[in-house]
C-alpha cells in the first residue's frame, strides 16, 4: 500500500516502516467497536483509564494525519507539470487540479485525508484478511486444490495471474467472498454517528447517536446462508458456473451505503492477486507439529494469532523472480 499510495516501497528495517506497523497496531487494538468512549461519550471529561486511552488514540490520529500530509507537500512540490502520476496520490493531486468550478470531484485540500482514508484502512485489514486466506487454505486443502485447479486450467503455468483473468476464475473468486463472509474479519464496523432523527423498522434513532453495523450477524444469517457455519464457496456459483453477482453483493465486510470503505474495490483487486498468485505458485499445509487449534485476537479485526504453516513452491522461483526484475526495472526508471 505504501507503493500504490505513495510510490515508494520500504526495507522491513525502515525506521519510518517499522513507525508505521507500530501505529497501525495500536490503531487496531484501540479502534475495535466497543470503546467504552464511544458509547459513553462523557467518561472524556474527567480522569479516568478510558480518557487516557481516548487521548493516546487521538495523539496517533494527529501523528498519522502529519505523515500523510508530509508525503502530500513533497508529492506537490516534486510532481512535474505534465507529468503522469507516479501514485495514488499524484493520481488525486492531479484529478482535483483538473476539477472545475462547481463539479463535485475532489477538492485538493481533501486529498490527503482521503488518502489517510485509503491507507488506514487497509493496514491491518488486508494483513488480516491475508493470514485468513492462508489459515482457510490450509484447513481446507481440497478447496486450495481446487482454486490451484482453476488456475493452471485458465492461467497455465508460464505467467503469472493478472486481473484481466479474474472474470474467468469464478471459483477463486468464490473462495475469496467466502473467506470474507465465513471469518467476518471486520465483525462491526468502526462508529459512526446519525447527523439527523430517523427511524429504521419502526426503531427512532435520535440526532448524534452512535451507531455500528454488525456485520458477523449479517453474514451468518441462516436466513440468508444457509448452513452458515459452514465454509463453502460453491455457494457463490450460480447453475451456469459463473458468480452469483446479487449473492456476493450481500457479504458485508466494508460497510454499506454512502460511508461503505472507501477502499473497498482497491481491496478486492488486492485480495484477488495476493490469493491467485500464492495459490499458483505454492502449496501451502498445516504445520504437524503445530497444534490445529487457532487462537484470535480481537480488536478492529479478528485476528488470527501467531501460526505456523508449510510452503513449499509448485514449481520454480523463475516466475517470480522475473515479475520482480521487471518491477524493480521499471521503478529505475522513474
Amino acid at each position: 500500500m505504501s507503493a500504490v499510495c505513495f510510490g515508494c516501497r520500504y526495507s522491513h528495517d525502515d525506521a519510518e516502516f517499522r513507525e508505521l506497523l507500530s501505529h497501525n497496531e495500536e490503531f487496531g487494538r484501540t479502534v475495535g467497536a466497543g470503546s467504552l468512549v464511544d458509547v459513553m461519550p462523557w467518561l472524556q471529561r474527567f480522569p479516568n483509564p478510558v480518557r487516557t486511552a481516548f487521548r493516546e488514540f487521538e495523539q496517533l490520529n494527529r501523528n498519522f494525519s502529519n505523515f500523510v500530509l508530509d508525503k502530500f507537500l513533497r508529492h506537490q512540490e516534486s510532481l512535474r507539470p505534465g507529468a503522469g502520476p507516479r501514485d495514488m496520490m499524484d493520481a488525486f493531486i492531479l484529478s482535483a487540479g483538473k476539477k472545475a468550478a462547481g463539479d463535485s470531484g475532489l477538492d485538493l485540500e481533501n486529498v490527503p485525508a482521503t488518502v489517510t482514508d485509503i491507507f488506514g484502512a487497509s493496514q491491518d485489514t488486508l494483513s488480516t484478511a491475508l493470514q485468513w486466506l492462508l489459515l482457510l487454505f490450509i484447513r481446507y486443502p481440497e478447496v486450495q486444490a481446487q482454486v490451484q485447479a482453476e488456475l493452471d486450467q485458465v492461467v497455465g503455468r508460464d505467467r503469472l495471474p493478472c486481473m484481466s483473468d479474474q472474470p474467468n476464475l469464478p471459483y477463486v473468486m468464490a473462495f475469496i467472498y467466502e473467506a470474507m463472509r465465513f471469518s467476518s474479519f471486520v465483525p462491526v464496523t468502526i462508529p459512526h454517528a446519525t447527523t439527523a432523527n430517523t427511524s429504521v423498522l419502526g426503531y427512532h434513532i435520535p440526532k448524534d447517536t452512535v451507531v455500528f453495523v454488525n456485520q458477523w450477524s449479517v453474514n451468518h444469517d441462516p436466513v440468508k446462508w444457509p448452513n452458515p457455519e459452514d465454509f463453502d464457496p460453491t455457494r457463490f456459483i450460480n447453475k451456469d458456473g459463473f458468480i452469483d453477482k446479487d449473492l456476493a453483493s450481500s457479504v458485508m465486510i466494508f460497510s454499506v451505503g454512502r460511508r461503505r470503505c472507501i477502499g473497498e474495490e482497491l481491496s478486492k483487486m488486492q485480495l484477488f492477486l495476493f490469493t491467485s498468485i500464492l495459490a499458483h505458485q505454492c502449496n501451502f499445509r498445516a504445520n504437524p507439529d503445530e497444534s490445529s487449534k487457532i487462537n484470535f485476537s480481537y480488536g478492529l479485526t479478528i485476528k488470527p494469532k501467531s501460526f505456523k504453516i508449510n510452503v513449499t513452491l509448485r514449481e520454480s522461483m523463475e516466475l517470480l523472480d522475473n515479475a520482480v526484475q521487471k518491477l524493480q526495472a521499471e521503478e529505475a526508471c522513474q
